[in-house]
């Protein structure tokens, strides 16, 4: 029964790292024009966190160009509202593209591995600093960025007494006479003994 036990306890970190590695999430990107009273879907992502991979599942750029703005974003559940828009704006041609400028739809990655925001652009080359980045059907590329934690600041850090109970006191700087003072002996010395007189 040993060995079978031993087994499970390597083997069950592993499956459940490849069920969360393997999950993929689903999210449909939407573009709303300013002027329109509602949006309209623009792509649907599939999404890996964990993996830091995306694929394009389905792209329909915008046709009518006659107004320039729209905002491109989803819908999202918030305690206070259960369809709370979270997006970017942009203009209608960047979503179009052309042959040399291919819009960049960015996928922003909280550290709880959920998607809380979404911007788009049009570069003329691949983006690398991102996270992850994946080349996609049609005329769409999905990119993956990540927020890391960044440092956090040493609080309530204990403060260090003398022995008699004081707070430490930081040492003047010195001048600089205190601190070359020797260069000066140097100096005199090498004076004094040089100036005899020549006989």
């Amino acid at each position: 029964m040993r060995p079978f036990q031993s087994l499970l306890h390597v083997f069950l970190p592993l499956l459940s790292f490849s069920s969360v590695a393997l999950s993929y999430s689903q999210l449909e990107i939407l573009y709303w024009p300013v002027a329109n009273p509602e949006p309209s879907v623009l792509a649907h992502v599939s999404y890996n966190p964990a993996l830091l991979k995306s694929d394009l599942i389905d792209y329909t750029p915008p046709t009518d160009l006659s107004q320039d703005l729209a905002r491109v974003g989803f819908y999202i559940a918030t305690p206070t509202n259960q369809k709370q828009w979270v997006g970017t704006l942009t203009s209608l041609t960047a979503l179009r593209g052309d042959d040399s400028r291919k819009p960049t739809l960015r996928l922003h990655i909280s550290p709880s591995n959920e998607v809380y925001h979404v911007s788009l652009s049009s570069d003329s080359t691949t983006s690398t600093s991102s996270s992850s980045s994946s080349s996609s059907p049609g005329n769409l590329h999905i990119e993956i960025v990540t927020d890391e934690v960044g440092p956090s600041p040493h609080l309530n850090r204990p403060v260090v007494l003398s022995p008699d109970g004081k707070s430490p006191e930081e040492e003047p700087e010195k001048t600089l006479f205190q601190k070359y003072w020797w260069v000066l002996l140097i100096v005199t010395f090498i004076a004094m003994s040089g100036g005899g007189e020549q006989q």
